[in-house]
């Protein structure tokens, strides 16, 4: 898939990734959100737990649990906990308690750390009590930090695997798409040409026929007829060939007798092979050679190729069947004026063009044209698996298809297959 199509693949899978990606940053940031407050939540449970365990069960400064500081005011004595931060405690706190007896608790930052001072009444006594914040603001921290490299991997990678999944969905889309966009303009290439030349022939015979005498030979217009059905035949041709190059439906394999398929071909040319003055041979194996593929596709790929070999031909034309290697090899070849040069590399893209190898340059020959047939050869080969190239030999052209010798899986279990080819042999033999 090539151009515009390729274009807009590429565009469209960027564009639903970063979609994609979008929709997981959110996702992520909710659920990061998430988790960040529920940890939040339970730090500030725990530590207002610890506070009020502190403040209301401790009775020495000594027992203060682990992270908190005490401060005890007792009939106007107080004593705190060694190490107790600076500014620390807070006096006016415990005075306020102690006139009040209503608890009192607030946030304080000292020195960049950031503290919880607890005021209670407890027993008549006034204790407070100071919890360090720093560790589980750290902690908080570092779950940040972990929770945004993960989800900016996360997003990464979700994204590069959005491009893959996208690419590999709209393939067949876009490859329908290109489809469709090469047969419109495939057809009005082609069609024009043939249209505009049968339309020609059919105003000169109708002129012809307003302004012939009863007397006149109809010999010139029967002439006219003929060329008329051979540019219809040419355009019907050429229908076809469109339409199996814009065919995008799977079709079944099955098993296809591709000696037979060649004799049937090579018969059917040898009629409009002779007018022209070529002669159509077979050689190669004559056994039955069955392999796996479609019919239908095998019977384009050899009418492609003897349609190729035909129009440039001289007087010889051979069509040869063979293995190699656990390879199908089929090989057409004529005595025409062979491949030039610099066709050989673009001989199978469509509508390749390109002047006869035999022509010099300053003979200002017309450029020959490949149109379809070896494009199709080439799509038809590599649905099956294969390849297409073009050969070498002394004069003339040839072509050269590999095909795997291969079973379809869906097929029943390969005894059974055995067994209904040589029982199809048989049966041909007697």
């Amino acid at each position: 898939m090539k151009g515009q199509a390729e274009h807009e693949l590429q565009r469209s899978s960027w564009r639903l990734a970063l979609q994609t990606g979008a929709l997981l940053v959110l996702l992520l940031v909710a659920i990061a959100g998430s988790v960040l407050l529920i940890v939040s939540t339970s730090q500030a449970t725990a530590a207002q737990r610890l506070l009020a365990t502190a403040t209301e069960h401790v009775d020495s400064i000594v027992d203060a649990p682990a992270g908190t500081w005490l401060a005890i005011s007792n009939q106007g004595l107080l004593t705190a906990s060694p190490g107790m931060p600076s500014g620390l405690p807070d006096l006016k706190a415990i005075e306020a308690v102690a006139a009040s007896g209503v608890a009192a608790q607030k946030d304080v930052s000292i020195g960049g750390r950031s503290y919880t001072v607890r005021t209670a009444d407890s027993g008549g006594r006034v204790v407070q009590a100071v919890f360090d914040r720093h560790e589980n603001l750290e902690e908080l921290n570092r779950l940040g930090l972990a929770l945004l490299l993960t989800c900016g991997g996360a997003v990464v990678l979700t994204s590069l695997l959005a491009v893959w999944l996208a690419r590999r969905t709209m393939r067949p889309m876009a490859e329908a798409l290109d489809r469709q966009r090469r047969f419109v303009a495939d057809a009005s290439h082609e069609l024009r040409t043939p249209l505009t030349l049968l339309s020609m022939r059919a105003q000169m015979l109708r002129r012809r026929l307003a302004t012939s005498s009863p007397q006149e030979s109809p010999a010139k217009i029967e002439a006219d007829v003929d060329a008329m059905i051979e540019d219809s035949r040419s355009l019907t041709r050429l229908l076809e060939d469109l339409l199996v190059s814009a065919d995008s439906r799977r079709v079944e394999h099955m098993d296809v007798d591709v000696v037979r398929l060649a004799d049937d071909v090579v018969e059917s040319f040898s009629a409009s092979a002779a007018r022209r003055s070529v002669v159509v041979e077979r050689s190669g194996m004559a056994d039955p050679m069955v392999i796996t593929g479609v019919p239908t596709a095998l019977r384009r790929l050899f009418v492609a190729l003897l349609d190729n070999a035909v129009r440039f031909a001289r007087t010889q034309v051979d069509v040869g069947v063979s293995i190699a290697s656990r390879t199908l090899v089929i090989t057409v070849c004529d005595d025409g004026p062979g491949f030039a040069d610099n066709v050989k590399p673009r001989a199978f893209e469509r509508f390749a063009t390109a002047p006869p190898s035999d022509a010099a340059p300053e003979d200002g020959a017309a450029p020959r044209h490949y149109g379809l047939g070896l494009a199709l050869v080439a799509e038809v080969a590599a649905q099956h698996r294969g390849r297409v190239e073009i050969g070498t030999q002394p004069s003339g052209a040839v072509i050269v298809v590999h095909l795997p010798i291969r079973r379809n899986p869906g097929n029943t279990p390969a005894t059974g297959s055995w067994v209904r080819t040589v029982v199809s042999r048989l049966r041909r033999m007697f």
